[in-house]
């Protein structure tokens, strides 16, 4: 079961920059899904039941099923109501997801909408238990953008955060040796594996999904050629030196989920792990970094 909250707010002329800096925040009250609409001053946010009753902020700043909630001198009416999961999924794939074409190359798709014939080199088919990590978002798609000019192939690959799976199943159908996907949602974990199959692999010797934090790097020390981890800005503080050390000399560390604001934090932590910044890149109020390490 999952709580829906709608955002809106009047103030149009300033969504651009208002709605990314609200999704971040609720994110760190333990939101885990978001459908923006900034044309329409609306925000869809979804939190699982469980994160709910954990949320302190939740408790106090959205106490009510229906008030305001104001960030940054922006006034943003909420409502809420409860949701099953396969509900509001099923309205996301449905009326919002639309086929993304990434450089001409790529094609991240539906099973539903999958054109016949095939429009792309390559394909990928996601089925998202929650809309984060279908590839509409700034901060996936800055990645498969960069993925899509990087030599993969045989390369051994760790998706921190996977969500639905999107990055490593991108790698692989590049033609990466393997992949190491890691959650901390048991849902993403069932995602990313269903995913996988969607796309013609499954879990072998050369292809694990598993459930749990950063820890489990510990198994895969100085092994990654590639590591990816598009997840908040305070977990990628936490958990850098564990990236660090599960990455041979020579490979990448490639890092997004948070905000541009985030850039001068997020660069001091590369710099005390000795990581070299190679590469970045933003759309709009998100940032994606490449780094490398020595």
């Amino acid at each position: 079961m999952y709580h829906h909250y709608t955002f809106t707010t009047e103030q149009l002329s300033e969504t651009e920059w208002a709605m990314p800096l609200l999704a971040q925040t609720l994110a760190d009250w333990g939101f885990e899904s978001f459908q923006e609409e900034p044309d329409k001053g609306l925000l869809n946010a979804y939190i699982s039941d469980d994160a709910w009753h954990e949320s302190k902020e939740i408790s106090t700043q959205l106490a009510t099923d229906a008030g305001v909630l104001t960030l940054y001198n922006i006034a943003w009416h909420y409502h809420h109501k409860l949701a099953s999961s396969s509900d509001w999924l099923a309205a996301w794939r449905s009326t919002t997801f639309e086929p993304i074409s990434l450089r001409g190359r790529m094609l991240v798709t539906t099973p539903e909408l999958v054109p016949t014939p095939q429009t792309h080199e390559l394909q990928l088919l996601i089925e998202a238990y929650n809309a984060f990590g279908s590839g509409e978002h700034h901060t996936t798609r800055m990645i498969l953008e960069h993925l899509l000019d990087y030599d993969v192939k045989g390369a051994q690959v760790i998706d921190m955060g996977c969500g639905t799976g999107i990055l490593g199943i991108a790698a692989l159908l590049l033609g990466a040796g393997s992949l190491v996907a890691i959650d901390t949602s048991s849902e993403c974990v069932t995602n990313t594996r269903h995913n996988l199959q969607l796309n013609g692999f499954a879990p072998s010797e050369h292809i694990s999904v598993l459930h749990g934090d950063a820890a489990q790097l510990s198994a895969y020390p100085g092994e990654a050629d590639l590591l990816f981890a598009n997840i908040h800005r305070n977990i990628i503080l936490e958990d850098l030196p564990r990236y660090v050390a599960a990455v041979r000399s020579g490979g990448e560390v490639w890092l997004s989920g948070f905000l541009l604001s985030d850039r001068t934090v997020i660069y001091q932590a590369l710099e005390a792990v000795k990581l070299e910044v190679v590469d970045e890149a933003t759309s709009e109020e998100w940032i994606f970094v490449r780094t490398r390490k020595g």
